[in-house]
């Protein structure tokens, strides 16, 4: 064991990587109590090959991040056009891209990619971005096209990383008449999808998915009694799995819901990680975490040096603690379904391993927090 840890070395914030293996723990406990030994053993390789990769990624120096954004925004613009043509269509959305046995969701990658490309647009050229020309060009189209090529199969993840680089404009200190255009652009263009896909039936030919959208909206606004069998069902049963966990829960793998609940171990598993564990240790305990990981962040940001290494700080760990909040706001009633995972306690490959992926470049900066060698540059 001694010899092992002369070649690993966990650097960066101590907090954030107890986090992280805290979060880890939770999860491997309720994906075996929901889907068994099976599903756990190739759920146990996605999280070992996030954490290989979060390592790997830790141990760079972060001013490289910066000119691999580039090549990452280029790449993941491409995949979000590729997945059309021959992504994997579930559920009326094409999502995922297969290569052989491997499958991932472009839009994780592209999640990432755009806020570490936008920091170091920001860093690069903020004593440019004084005018609707150069904050166009340098920040607002990247972050448009993104968010577009992600639209038409998931509204949710495009609306948040809209969000996201909102965020991070705010964090840069960005004009304010800039960031009003945006919000108005945004509420304008929301409303328009939101009625297209309502009442005009090309728009909801071309994107099918967009009748999921507003019945999913529609039913949040004002439930009917068939939103119970519909849209509200697994909203429903994630609220009995939350009430039948009280205060101390049902105990480890005595849930009654996971059997009921479609998408347990992801989209839902923090109603069944109260249920099982209760409202303290299930349902506040997680919540903690997450929140430490953010104030965690907040100080690192803070404490950088670098204009580009304080903004992928502050602009990623906000990401995936909105997410967090995104989805247990879900599992309790209070936003409409949306189909976003967990950070690092739901199930999924791609969600996990990029999730890693971004506290690893978080972890990087932790570690050389003093390095302005980018700015100098």
């Amino acid at each position: 064991m001694s010899n092992l840890s002369k070649y690993i070395k966990l650097e960066g914030d101590k907090t954030i990587w107890t986090v992280v293996f805290l979060l880890l723990i939770i999860s491997i406990l309720v994906v075996y109590s929901v889907e068994g030994l099976s599903s756990t053993k190739s759920h146990f390789r996605n999280i070992l090959m996030g954490l290989i990769a979060m390592y790997f990624v830790h141990k760079l120096k972060f001013k490289y991040f910066s000119k691999l954004s580039v090549v990452g925004i280029i790449i993941s613009i491409f995949l979000l056009v590729f997945v059309f043509f021959i992504g994997m269509e579930i559920n009326g959305a094409k999502r995922w891209i297969s290569i052989g046995s491997l499958s991932f969701q472009p839009s994780d990658f592209a999640k990432i990619a755009i806020l570490v490309f936008m920091s170091r647009q920001i860093s690069k050229y903020r004593d440019y971005i004084n005018n609707w020309k150069d904050f166009c060009w340098y920040l607002l189209l990247p972050l448009i096209i993104t968010c577009s090529l992600i639209l038409p199969s998931n509204f949710s993840t495009a609306t948040l990383v809209l969000i996201n680089g909102f965020m991070l404009m705010i964090f840069a200190r960005i004009k304010f008449k800039f960031l009003l255009s945006i919000v108005m652009v945004s509420v304008f263009g929301a409303s328009l999808v939101y009625f297209a896909g309502k009442y005009i039936p090309s728009f909801q030919e071309l994107i099918p998915r967009s009748v999921t959208w507003v019945n999913r909206i529609d039913a949040f606004i004002s439930p009917k009694d068939d939103y119970i069998k519909d849209e509200g069902h697994q909203l429903n049963e994630s609220k009995i799995a939350i009430k039948n966990g009280g205060i101390l829960g049902k105990g480890p793998g005595k849930g009654i819901q996971r059997h009921f609940l479609y998408a347990g171990s992801s989209d839902f598993v923090y109603a069944i990680t109260v249920e099982q564990y209760g409202i303290l240790l299930g349902g506040v305990f997680p919540m903690f975490l997450y929140l430490l990981f953010f104030y965690r962040c907040i100080i690192i940001s803070q404490n950088t040096e670098s204009v580009f290494g304080s903004l992928m700080v502050a602009s990623l760990s906000f990401a995936l603690s909105l997410q967090a909040a995104i989805n247990m706001g879900v599992n309790v009633g209070l936003f409409p379904v949306t189909g976003q995972t967990l950070p690092l306690i739901s199930k999924g490959g791609t969600s996990i391993i990029f999730s890693c992926i971004a506290i690893g470049i978080i972890l990087s900066v932790s570690r050389d927090s003093n390095d302005r060698e980018y700015e100098k540059a």
